[in-house]
């Protein structure tokens, strides 16, 4: 009884010892798990660099950002990184989603602060 006993422990033991030089290092681990993270997160610039919105709407959402200080690049109606930050950091302020998507949401209150800030004293 004691050698089969021996013998199952060390069935168990070779088994363990195998499972375990087969498995990944805690370090290789982590980082494929970091791997996949990054791979299931969105770059949301990249997102909004690629929108498509009429160059007439971007001059004028450039303009509205100008007002409130928000934008201080050239107001050419392109969608750069320079627009979606400033975007993005009007879109924190008025406490909507920062996608730096020219969204109808987005334009609506970008008008009320602009329109309020036109009217301001300087």
């Amino acid at each position: 009884m004691a050698a089969r006993s021996t013998r199952m422990l060390l069935v168990t033991l070779v088994a363990l010892l195998a499972a375990a030089c087969s498995r990944d290092s805690v370090e290789e681990r982590a980082r494929k798990t970091a791997e996949d993270i990054q791979k299931g997160m969105i770059d949301v610039e990249a997102v909004a660099l690629e929108q498509k919105a009429d160059p007439s709407v971007v001059s004028e959402v450039q303009r509205q950002l100008t007002a409130l200080h928000e934008y201080q690049g050239e107001i050419n109606g392109q969608i750069d990184s320079v627009t979606v930050n400033a975007l993005q950091a009007f879109q924190r302020s008025a406490g909507l989603a920062d996608t730096g998507l020219i969204t109808p949401e987005t334009r609506a209150k970008l008008t009320a602060a602009a329109a309020t800030a036109d009217k301001a004293p300087s």
